[in-house]
């Protein structure tokens, strides 16, 4: 007979989503701490495929838990996108990204989740998930739980979303990766501290782009590099598609030495990445959705802010459920849809249908024409400052001032 545990909120998945969702909820409700539980499948800190971006966005969560960046880094200040019809080279001075590891920054986010009060169970596998009458259990490799309230923090592949919501693909990306040790001293990544884009394979059938980042691993300089498809074929054997990727991810950076990509398994890292779909909705019943479970920035699969943002939302409906609210899960599915998040990934769904469309080299080239536009657009996908937020008039006032009249961005 396999034991059953009740919690008033199960979070399954404790990665930024899940982490963010319970230090927003504990930072505003400490006496909740003993009425929650992340269930992890893995130990802290466990491998995860990810680029490591965190954007200015992200940055302003932390300062906002009163949290600080604690695990090495590399902070980017100048970024390279190279296209079809031209590059575009932007360098402000201030921090366009932070690279960071998300072994040790995920293994820092659970520390600090602890401390505040939080219980997390490690090598906790999910298997299955089930809700009736109000209530909602959860199976796990280690007994079952029991709860009024479940918050699907369990990536791409979510067992929460395909056990309730279904197991839809057409809104699930997939990106390549490998790590590459270099010589910061010759590489222009550490000596300019940039980061490259290159998105001449969209002219070749790939949705995204090849990226470049520098990181430290153990220590040591290495350039992360990846290719990013939004809608990858989902017919057919992952094999070929994924060669395809691993080719335009060599052509985009033909002066490094990846010869032996591909030519076996340990040499790259595959994995999905489920992008914002405004079709879908994020709970059903007694279960919510965040993170990459629910969805993140459909243009360049960036999906740490987006964990940080659905976790503090998540965390005000939450709060307002445990008091009673019968409305708060719904307005949480209406703030991820209608909200500032919301519009903003809708923004980005619909540049990732222009710039990766048939008429790319066009919106590419009008991408190139305006400096000051483009540091408007930098400006609005990092959320520096908490641009992102602004109106839709605001933003548009900002683009006339900078673009026609010469005036500064921020």
């Amino acid at each position: 007979m396999r034991s059953v545990t009740k919690y008033d909120v199960v979070i399954a998945g404790a990665g930024p989503a899940g982490l963010a969702t319970a230090l927003y909820l504990l930072r505003s409700r400490p006496d909740f701490a003993a009425r929650i539980v992340a269930l992890e499948k893995s130990r802290h800190p466990r491998v995860k495929v990810c680029a490591g971006g965190l954007i200015p966005k992200t940055m302003l969560a932390l300062r906002e838990l009163g949290l600080e960046l604690e695990v090495p880094a590399v902070e980017v200040v100048r970024g390279v996108a190279r296209t079809e019809v031209g590059d575009v080279d932007m360098y402000r001075g201030d921090p366009l990204c932070t690279v960071v590891r998300r072994d040790e920054f995920d293994a820092s986010l659970a520390r600090a989740a602890r401390q505040a009060g939080l219980e997390i169970i490690e090598n906790c596998r999910l298997l299955d998930v089930a809700q009736s009458q109000g209530e909602v259990r959860l199976t796990t490799d280690r007994g079952i739980f029991e709860t009024g309230l479940v918050v699907g923090c369990d990536g791409s592949g979510s067992r929460v979303r395909a056990s309730i919501f279904g197991q839809a693909k057409e809104s699930v990306g997939r990106a390549v990766m490998t790590d590459l040790p270099v010589d910061p001293e010759r590489t222009p990544e550490f000596l300019e501290r940039r980061y490259r884009f290159d998105f001449r394979c969209v002219g070749a059938g790939v949705s995204g782009y090849a990226w470049s980042f520098p990181c430290l691993i153990g220590g040591r300089p290495h350039l992360n590099l990846g290719i990013y498809d939004q809608l990858p074929p989902h017919r057919g054997g992952d094999g070929a598609r994924t060669g395809v990727l691993l080719e335009e991810l060599r052509r985009a950076f033909p002066e490094l030495a990846l010869e032996a990509l591909g030519k076996s398994a340990a040499t790259f890292k595959a994995f999905p990445i489920r992008w914002f779909n405004a079709a879908e909705r994020f709970t059903r019943g007694h279960v919510m959705l965040a993170g990459d479970a629910a969805g993140v920035d459909p243009l360049m699969g960036e999906g740490i802010s987006c964990a940080f943002e659905h976790g503090r939302i998540a965390a005000l409906a939450i709060a307002d459920f445990l008091q009673g609210d019968a409305d708060a899960l719904a307005r949480y599915d209406r703030e991820l849809h209608q909200g500032a998040l919301g519009r903003k990934l809708r923004m980005l769904a619909f540049a990732a249908r222009r710039f990766y469309g048939p008429r790319h080299r066009w919106f590419f080239r009008l991408a190139r024409i305006s400096r000051k536009a483009q540091q408007v657009g930098v400006d609005w996908f990092n959320g520096a400052e908490h641009f992102d937020e602004l109106p839709i008039t605001a933003l548009v006032a900002k683009w006339v001032g900078a673009v026609l009249f010469d005036r500064p961005v921020r």
